[in-house]
């Protein structure tokens, strides 16, 4: 009996564990820049007790932390996530057209009453056309349509010279005669 009390009074008690799971994505492959897109996100709470959501984040690859204006914070959410269940949102967004549209990842930070995570969404933004791209194929093959042209009307030139060339008449020359 003393040592099973004392093994009790050596024990830990047994903690619950709370764990969230973010997940997301956008609602195209890929963006042009000026297109508009949707983010969806959902927090799973897969731990063992209940949570508090109390903010989220994001952070999306085109928007540089403080410089500009485009990231956003939901705060104040206050809602209970159940053990088990989830919370979701859809956010829009426009990529934007300066240099600024690139791809990457877009940062979704998770604030609850026991936990912080972060998890990465990612987004395509697709650069413009590169030169000299297939763009511009149509150009090239008048370009090409042109050259053939001009080849076959200079060879048919070329040729009925050298056929004009080669039946000419003879000219004979004859002295005059000389008047007496």
């Amino acid at each position: 009996m003393a040592i099973a009390l004392s093994a009790l009074t050596f024990t830990m008690p047994v903690k619950a564990v709370a764990s969230i799971t973010i997940y997301g994505y956008v609602d195209k492959t890929q963006y042009m820049p000026g297109d508009k897109g949707t983010l969806k996100i959902w927090i799973v709470n897969d731990g063992t007790e209940d949570i508090i959501l109390k903010s989220v984040t994001i952070e999306y690859p085109w928007n540089a932390f403080y410089i500009w204006e485009g990231n956003e914070t939901i705060e104040d959410i206050n809602a209970a996530i159940l053990k088990g269940g989830n919370w979701s949102t859809s956010r829009t967004f426009t990529v934007p057209t300066d240099g600024r549209a690139i791809g990457g990842s877009i940062r979704v930070h998770v604030v609850t009453s026991a936990v912080s995570d972060t998890n990465w969404i990612p987004v395509n933004v697709a650069s413009a056309p590169a030169y000299g791209s297939i763009q511009d194929m149509d150009k090239l093959v008048t370009l090409f349509t042109v050259q053939a042209v001009l080849l076959i009307v200079c060879t048919i030139i070329i040729a009925a010279t050298i056929f004009l060339s080669a039946r000419k008449p003879q000219v004979t020359w004859r002295a005059e005669e000389k008047a007496e």
